[in-house]
């Protein structure tokens, strides 16, 4: 390759973790961004970067490499199309350059993929295969690939799907498919197909049969799980047994679903979906161990605070609606959820929500751009509720309302960057001020 013969299209994360791997290979790309002039790191202190880059300038490149976050719609990828260069994504080049003999396992879903990618990766380590993991996750695809390992668990978006080939993951899952994206992607069906581009070249397919959206077209030849009984041998699900109920294998049994370290059937529905990727690599009995060891992953569901009798839980990851609708569904119906709503909703309706705040919620306090439709939803049920114009004061309200024995629950279903940098200032926000309560208390 010679110099400039690469461009990088957007230098968020994954952008520049292509523009590393270039250096690596000795190649310098050229980098075009369409945002204005920000910082930038030392190591990338002598490439071309053209910020406020407003139409494809005249290049003589082989390639470009589209970051996650960029429309297809957007000027630099029409016109790179136009100039006739070939459009490709770091999940390509990661596996143009995997170790020989590594196998990947892909995860993608609306939700649950970054627990069920962190999952099957400590479940790996913990049973004895080196593994590594990243992706849409942590560390991006080609800087994790610095870690030569046998075996790499990816998170994959939608976006990283729709933009790259046929992927020859070892294994692979959609988890579920819920509204979200549509505000890129146009609609459900091209939404639903962007994630199943992940099954083209897979050798599983492992889908969920609570989500017909997540089905392949040859079901037969996949492995399937649920919240049900398994229906084939080679399924994974729950079935009672001897008045308990057990993670199963067809019909054998694997540990008790009682056992497992995260709350929530979306949780029993990851450590399966855990179960049929590894199975592979990992026999049945080394699985109760390394599932139970896992601790789960910061803004999922994560209980922050305790104080006066009141749990504190950030699920701030939760950026849409199926989401925080699944976080409600694994919780009782007693009323004892003080609800943290709110943010971009991305061009979804929320009304669903709603339908599962009778019997939990007890109080909604609503957040940014949603939350007049949330009040209002609030209202048409007939649960009380608050906006706020910052989570400081969403905190303090919910702590005014909520009693000994009540769970406040931020699961916004909605994305943050109305009011915040990202989901996780969002949750830490939320955090600090739940630990705040909690630290007052104990003076």
């Amino acid at each position: 390759m010679g110099n400039a013969q690469t461009a990088v299209l957007g230098f968020g994360v994954t952008g520049q973790s292509v523009a590393r791997h270039c250096l690596r290979q000795g190649t310098v790309p050229v980098v075009l961004d369409t945002r204005p002039q920000r910082p930038v790191a030392t190591e990338f202190a002598g490439l071309d970067i053209r910020w406020s880059q407003a139409a494809w300038p005249d290049l003589a490149v082989g390639q470009a490499v589209l970051s996650p976050g960029l429309s297809l719609d957007s000027c630099l990828v029409k016109g790179a199309r136009e100039a006739g260069v070939k459009l490709v994504s770091d999940i390509d080049l990661f596996f143009l350059d995997l170790p020989e003999g590594a196998e990947v396992i892909g995860v993608t879903g609306t939700n649950g993929k970054s627990t069920v990618t962190a999952w099957a990766g400590h479940v790996l380590n913990a049973a004895g295969v080196d593994c590594a993991v990243g992706g849409n996750l942590g560390d991006a695809a080609l800087d994790v690939l610095q870690r030569q390992c046998g075996t790499y668990v990816l998170e994959l978006s939608s976006f990283q799907l729709e933009r790259s080939a046929d992927l020859p993951l070892a294994a692979a899952t959609v988890l579920n498919v819920t509204e979200d994206h549509l505000d890129m992607h146009g609609d459900m069906a091209a939404y639903q197909a962007s994630k199943q581009r992940i099954y083209a070249a897979a050798g599983r397919i492992v889908y969920s049969r609570d989500c017909t959206l997540t089905i392949p077209a040859e079901p037969e030849n996949a492995v399937s799980f649920g919240l049900g009984k398994p229906p084939r041998e080679q399924d994974w699900g729950i079935s009672e047994i001897d008045g308990r109920a057990e993670l199963c294998r067809g019909m054998m049994p694997v540990m008790p679903a009682d056992d497992l370290p995260l709350p929530g059937d979306h949780n029993l529905l990851n450590a399966l979906a855990v179960c049929a990727l590894v199975e592979q690599w990992v026999e049945p009995s080394a699985l109760p161990a390394a599932l139970r060891s896992y601790r789960g992953l910061a803004h999922r569901f994560e209980m922050v605070a305790e104080h006066l009798g009141v749990q504190y839980v950030n699920d701030s990851k939760a950026t849409n609606l199926g989401a925080a609708m699944a976080a409600l569904e694994g919780l009782p119906t007693k009323d004892q959820v003080v609800l943290i709503a709110g943010g971009d909703p991305k061009g979804v309706d929320l009304t669903p929500l709603a339908e599962l705040f009778p019997g939990r919620v007890k109080h909604l306090v609503c957040l940014g751009m949603a939350a007049p439709e949330l009040a209002e939803l609030a209202q048409s049920v007939g649960i009380s509720h608050a906006l706020c114009t910052d989570m400081a004061a969403a905190v303090a309200e919910s702590a005014r309302v909520a009693v000994n024995g009540d769970l406040v629950l931020l699961s916004p279903a909605c994305a943050s960057l109305d009011m915040f940098s990202s989901y996780s200032e969002r949750g830490d926000q939320f955090a600090a001020a739940a630990r705040a309560l909690a630290d007052e208390g104990s003076v």
